[in-house]
């Protein structure tokens, strides 16, 4: 069979995998190593599709896109949040696209239960794990018991001798000086590592080929059946709580748009001054907004439907909620702006702002909803998040932060230099803005500035030390090669 021809096949490509994984990850800072890497496992995936082309599912092609996307960040950018997050998101997305080509899902992406299915699929291969050490010991079999393939036995027994030899010339070291001395630039424990890394990766892949191989011979699973939510909301209760929590929004909005949008020339109460009252309320406010989605997204699930004015009606007052909430996140994000002015940026006001971006947008799918019932409403919410991600990848977040923290320091002289020197190798090209800077305000020039011109320099110092500990080909990423530049411009 086909299938039993490509399971030795399988050890080559996971021995492969094992090596380059070994080569590109060990002991070394992630860089332009992550896309190639996902790309030899979109090239292995492909060659062990290649005879089955016609009976996969080539809609799945979608998913190498964000896939692609996703890695080829860790060769631009150095947010090392967003990073662990991709490496994740990334191996989910490749599990999903090997799941999807071949048909191994039971649900349909508009479907929760789709996401479920591959994060099962992690675990699958567990299951074969025994079966790249019994297809490796068949081959030093001979047909009908002859003799097997010399190298193939030769290959076995280098395997085993690895790690035993590694294990005894450290015990032999221990035990004797001279012996110790012969073998001294012999790094055993690394070679052990290596070897238990490589060992390690090669199984996990090659099972996981294994599992989805093995589904093509293997009879498909009966797909999950559509879930049908049952309709239990009463409209006229729901007409009613809706209306009322219209009516409060409508005040809120109102006080929105007389205050805050339209600037102090509005009395606002004594005890507060306008920038106090701008920055007040934005979580409140945001907390409001995620139980206004999980409300309308309730309602428009199970309501009941009993007369067409009466569900038109609920269709209307529920589009309002949503124009409503609409300005209590408008309203959210430009009290962030100005607390940002007051208090600077930080990664937790940038993807709050970023969750509230995608907010704004989940909350047009679900109007859209409201109206067009039909709608794949999780498929939809996962296109969208996935969209908004991947932007936010791209938008370059500590750039951001380090651009807008110094500007506000121009303006202002309030700067900390401490969270800035916790940024990633994407903000030193702003940061040298710090060595050079004609500051106009009085408060902030002579001492004070010099000593964050000192400061900035002794940081480029530092980080010129751990840019040079980076220098593996492995490692090279746009953002560290720019900041390698900008730091020895300054120091020598």
């Amino acid at each position: 069979m086909e299938i039993e021809k490509k399971k030795y096949w399988l050890l080559l490509y996971g021995l492969i995998i094992g090596i380059v994984f070994d080569i590109l990850f060990y002991n070394k800072t992630l860089g332009i190593s992550y896309p190639i890497f996902i790309f030899l496992i979109i090239a292995v995936l492909t060659l062990i599709f290649l005879k089955t082309y016609s009976s996969l599912e080539k809609k799945a092609w979608i998913w190498v896109i964000p896939v692609i996307l996703l890695s080829i960040t860790f060769s631009i950018y150095s947010n090392q949040i967003l990073k662990i997050l991709n490496f994740i998101i990334v191996l989910y997305l490749v599990i999903m696209f090997a799941a999807c080509m071949s048909k191994l899902n039971r649900a349909d992406w508009a479907d929760l239960r789709f996401l479920a299915d591959f994060f099962k699929r992690i675990f699958v291969p567990l299951k074969y794990i025994h079966m790249p050490f019994i297809t490796f010991f068949r081959m030093t079999e001979g047909k009908e018991g002859k003799r097997g393939r010399i190298a193939t036995r030769v290959a076995l027994g280098l395997i085993i001798s690895v790690p035993l030899l590694a294990v005894i010339i450290w015990l032999l070291s221990s035990a004797d000086i001279i012996f110790k001395d012969i073998f001294l630039n012999i790094p055993v424990s690394k070679i052990i590592k290596h070897f238990f890394v490589i060992l390690a990766v090669s199984v996990y892949a090659i099972c996981f080929f294994w599992s989805i191989l093995k589904s093509f011979d293997e009879e498909k699973k009966p797909a999950y059946l559509k879930m049908k939510w049952k309709k239990i909301l009463d409209p006229v209760v729901l007409i009613t709580i809706i209306s009322l929590l219209n009516i409060v929004y409508t005040v809120f909005s109102v006080i929105q748009f007389t205050y805050l949008f339209w600037g102090e020339s509005f009395v606002l109460p004594s005890s507060y001054t306008y920038a106090e009252y701008a920055r007040r309320g934005f979580f409140e406010l945001l907390a409001v907004s995620v139980i206004n989605f999980i409300i309308i997204l309730i309602a428009v699930s199970f309501i009941r439907k009993e007369n067409r004015k009466v569900h038109l009606a609920s269709k209307v007052l529920l589009s309002l909620l949503v124009g409503l909430t609409f300005v209590l996140l408008i309203s959210a994000f430009y009290r962030m702006l100005i607390y940002e002015q007051a208090y600077g940026f930080t990664y937790r006001r940038i993807f709050v702002q970023a969750f509230m971006v995608l907010l704004f947008f989940l909350f047009i799918i679900n109007i859209i909803y409201i109206w067009y019932a039909k709608l794949p409403i999780i498929k939809s919410y996962f296109v969208m998040t996935l969209m908004v991600y991947i932007i936010l990848n791209f938008s370059n977040v500590d750039l951001i932060i380090a651009r807008n923290n110094i500007d506000r320091y121009i303006e202002t002289g309030q700067i900390d230099i401490e969270y800035l020197k916790g940024l990633s190798s994407d903000a030193i090209c702003e940061m040298q803005r710090l060595i050079n800077i004609d500051l106009k305000s009085e408060s902030t020039s002579g001492v004070r500035r010099q000593d964050i011109k000192d400061e900035v320099l002794v940081f480029f110092n530092d980080k010129k030390i751990e840019l040079d500990a980076q220098k593996h080909w492995q490692s090279f990423n746009i953002s560290r090669y720019r900041a390698s530049r900008i730091v020895y411009k300054y120091i020598k």
